[in-house]
């Protein structure tokens, strides 16, 4: 399995999709975000199929770069990788 397709746009894929969530945690400079926060984001970069959304959400957490902790989801700093 590869992490993108040649059927897919690559504006849809999930480490692209990934990397605009975590250019939105970098732009609010907190470690938190809503669904709702995320969604809407990427609502205005015309990303809006849920599918792909919740790809690239499962990519960052199998990653350790974010964790889920409701009703947030959390970047993971540094620090705390490996410490679970």
């Amino acid at each position: 399995m590869s992490l993108v397709s040649k059927d897919e746009l690559l504006t849809t894929s999930m480490p692209h999709i990934g990397y605009v969530i975590l250019k939105q945690f970098e732009a609010t400079g907190g470690s938190q975000l809503s669904l709702t926060e995320i969604t809407s984001n990427l609502k205005r970069k015309h990303i809006t199929g849920y599918r792909p959304i919740m790809f690239a959400l499962i990519f960052l957490h199998l990653a350790g770069i974010i964790e889920f902790r409701a009703p947030f989801v959390y970047k993971v700093h540094k620090s705390e990788v490996g410490a679970n």
